[in-house]
């Protein structure tokens, strides 16, 4: 091949990323990205929740903030990504992100019920975004069902506990509970935030779930109830992370930041420095 017809891998990059053959490159060159951003945190899959990010509801605009996180993993929640989304909408979510060097390691926060047949059509949803966890609000008695479909699906359920409103999974208690002589792969997905919200404290949370513990949603409140920087409220962020070791949690650790909605990106820099800084000193 001449000079004239070689392509240099940068052109070869820039067309691929425009292009229909953009997904497959972009698994090779996002790599590289992957591993270098994976190893700042350690042993933890750090990952978002795209709520953070719920201003941005164009795909183009979202990937685009969400670049700027240089994470390797995101959740995603159904404002960027519906569950009635069909092939093509699910092809162009995950292409775009490949192509931000982001894996979807998760999705929700969704509601599940005792109806088996619309359960399973989550299951399938999250199949086809390659998910590890499924973030669960269930009823309580959908848990045979799901006990199924974890099985069929090899996807993890993971409850997500909210503040003192949530008269269902509060309090770390009342997960354990409903997961006794379940299956492992149905456990928690510990909002920490709203551990703290509900005056509960989020490291006694976390040791008690211990290996139940599937998916985090790390964030941080102050005194007021006010969504502040990790680390500068009521969260010792180095005591979350060492407990989160210690129990040897291996799901996608998902920084949310529910403040600053139009402009979040900037704050969540400053969470992602302080977890940083919180795992070099672990």
């Amino acid at each position: 091949m001449n000079d004239n017809n070689a392509i240099s891998r940068r052109s070869l990059l820039k067309h691929a990323m425009t292009g229909a053959a953009g997904a497959g490159l972009a698994l090779e060159f996002g790599s590289g990205w992957r591993a270098e951003a994976a190893s700042e945190y350690g042993p933890f899959k750090m990952s978002f929740q795209s709520y953070s990010l719920r201003h941005f509801t164009q795909i183009d605009e979202f990937v685009r903030e969400a670049s700027k996180l240089r994470l390797s993993y995101v959740e995603l929640f159904s404002g960027h990504l519906p569950v009635n989304a069909g092939p093509a909408d699910i092809k162009r979510v995950r292409g775009k992100l490949i192509l931000a060097g982001c894996k979807i390691a998760a999705f929700g926060v969704e509601a599940f019920t005792s109806d088996h047949e619309k359960n399973e059509a989550l299951f399938k949803f999250g199949r086809s975004l390659g998910v590890e966890n499924l973030s669960a609000d269930p009823a309580k008695d959908a848990f045979d069902s799901l006990e199924k479909l974890v099985k069929a699906y090899d996807i993890k359920i993971a409850i997500h506990n909210h503040g003192p409103e949530d008269k269902r999974w509060q309090k770390p208690e009342w997960i354990l509970e409903a997961v006794r002589n379940r299956d492992p792969r149905i456990g928690s997905c510990a909002d920490l935030g709203h551990f703290i919200r509900a005056g509960i404290g989020p490291v006694e949370a976390l040791e008690m779930l211990g290996p139940r513990v599937l998916g985090c949603h790390f964030k941080d409140f102050d005194k007021q109830g006010k969504d502040v920087v990790v680390g500068t409220g009521r969260l010792d962020v180095v005591k979350a992370l060492k407990t989160l070791k210690k129990i040897g949690f291996a799901g996608p650790l998902s920084l949310e930041f529910e403040g600053d909605e139009e402009n979040p990106v900037p704050k969540m820099l400053e969470c992602l420095k302080a977890i940083r800084d919180a795992i070099n000193q672990i």
